[in-house]
């Protein structure tokens, strides 16, 4: 239904552009990554509200998903797996990012956890997919450049930051981010 409401306000966009079929595709496959990105944050949203983690769940979806986008990770089948497994996974991790806050977590546990992160996304980063497989050596040394300086970015922020629940959300959402580039869950890759 996205896939073909994609397709169909592509057409409607690019109609007096006289783009051929290939950049029509174009076109909508952006539409489309473009609402499933939307839809997947507010059902992040929902599902943080539901379970009283919205401010967590939502940082934690953000700073994970910066870090996806540079770094890669595990894939499925189809994106709506993916979209309702990160909408639970995201609204856990607001959860736990609450009691972490109320079990008198610190900034210290929480660069000891940024930096495993580091560590994985040096050794492991970036991950790509059967989908889009990435060819280019130099795109490849940009990629894992840019995550190690996004988990560094994350680590002086959550140092200059005094907003413990802030700083565990992040966290908590690059750890997560960073444990999808392990080998375990990229067989074959």
């Amino acid at each position: 239904m996205l896939s073909n409401f994609s397709k169909s306000l592509a057409g409607f966009i690019t109609k007096d552009l006289n783009y051929d079929e290939e950049k029509n595709e174009i076109v909508s496959y952006a539409i489309e990554m473009f609402l499933l990105g939307v839809v997947g944050f507010l059902a992040i949203l929902l599902l943080g509200f539901v379970f009283n983690a919205l401010l967590p769940a939502a940082i934690a979806a953000i700073s994970g998903g910066v870090l996806r986008r540079v770094s890669g990770g595990a894939h499925f089948d189809t994106p709506l797996k993916c979209l309702g497994l990160g909408a639970i996974i995201y609204s856990l991790i607001g959860v736990l990012a609450n009691y972490l806050l109320q079990v008198g977590s610190t900034n210290w546990i929480n660069m000891i956890f940024i930096l495993l992160c580091l560590i994985i996304v040096f050794l492991f980063a970036p991950v790509d997919s059967e989908a889009k497989p990435i060819h280019s050596q130099t795109l490849r040394n940009k990629l894992r450049l840019s995550s190690v300086l996004f988990i560094i970015f994350i680590l002086i922020f959550t140092i200059l930051n005094d907003n413990l629940l802030i700083n565990i959300s992040a966290m908590l959402g690059i750890l997560y981010q960073s444990l999808t580039l392990l080998p375990i869950f990229n067989k074959g890759r």
